[in-house]
């Protein structure tokens, strides 16, 4: 499954291979092994947070590491981790790249027009609304089939549905403008 990490304001392509023993990097693939070490502790309630100490092998080159998952508040689709590598600390973003692409497509202004793009190309199977509804933010505005999975595509803002460019049963491409919205 491919992954969008940031860290230090960089962000990575990852990709993990189906057996958790091959990732890439960029294109630049690498053969690793890792085991975890020891368990974080649990809290007084007894919740154990994701992480621990673990040893990674990659490409050969042992790294002892230890991470934990920190919660953010402004954290919807992504998660973050503090890692600690050789002395040196790094928080890490991951997001799912499906979920960053279909948020980014979702270009709007605050108070100005959004258009919700597809994005990748696909089958429209659904406009659940017609022109002049009124929408919330995050509220599906169309469905697209791609790569056999049901995607709900939702309105990055309030307002109006002004135009809806698509009819069910149309092909798609990636970027086609599906609706838009006028923002409140």
């Amino acid at each position: 499954m491919p992954y969008i990490v940031s860290v230090n304001n960089q962000s990575y392509s990852i990709e993990i291979g189906e057996e958790k023993r091959n990732v890439t990097i960029e294109e630049t693939a690498h053969a690793l092994d890792w085991r975890q070490i020891a368990p974080l502790a649990a809290d007084a309630k007894g919740n154990v947070s994701a992480g621990g100490r673990y040893s990674l092998l990659i490409e050969g080159h042992s790294y002892e590491i230890f991470a934990r998952r920190i919660t953010k508040a402004d954290e919807k689709d992504s998660q973050t981790y503090e890692i600690l590598v050789g002395g040196q600390r790094f928080e890490v973003k991951v997001e799912d790249e499906r979920t960053r692409l279909l948020a980014s497509l979702a270009k709007s202004s605050a108070t100005g027009d959004a258009t919700v793009q597809a994005p990748m190309p696909g089958l429209v199977i659904g406009i659940p609304l017609t022109e002049g509804a009124s929408v919330t933010q995050g509220q599906t505005v169309a469905v697209l089939e791609a790569m056999k999975m049901e995607n709900d595509l939702a309105t990055p803002l309030s307002g109006t549905v002004t135009a809806i460019r698509v009819n069910k049963g149309q092909t798609v491409n990636q970027g086609d403008v599906l609706v838009v919205v006028e923002g409140e």
